[in-house]
């Protein structure tokens, strides 16, 4: 596979062998395969061939996976803790009474 570029500043157009028009825009590239299209742009001067990767097309690339931030404006609400009716009989039964205890004294 080759990478060819457009370095004239007009569109240029090119027949591939299986009879697809390509369509190069001023600056544009693509990846070609055809060996007998490869050969006939060699011959044009208005495309640049580049095999590979080169040094300056490196590169970190596009992030994928990465999960958006949080945005600042809107803040996030604590979850309320759900209890089972079991678990609140018996946190109630756990449950100091308040205040003095009275007595059952008669005086």
């Amino acid at each position: 596979m080759v990478k060819i570029t457009n370095i004239t500043d007009r569109t240029l157009y090119r027949r591939t062998p299986r009879g697809s028009v390509l369509r190069w825009d001023a600056g544009e590239t693509h990846d070609v395969e055809s060996k007998r299209l490869i050969e006939e742009l060699k011959i044009s001067n208005g495309f640049k061939i580049t095999t590979g990767v080169n040094k300056k097309d490196v590169g970190a690339g596009v992030k994928t996976g990465v999960r958006r931030p949080k945005s600042d404006s809107k803040l996030t609400k604590p979850k309320k803790e759900v209890k089972s009716k079991l678990q609140k009989k018996i946190d109630k039964a756990l449950k100091k009474p308040k205040g003095l205890k009275k007595s059952k004294r008669a005086d």
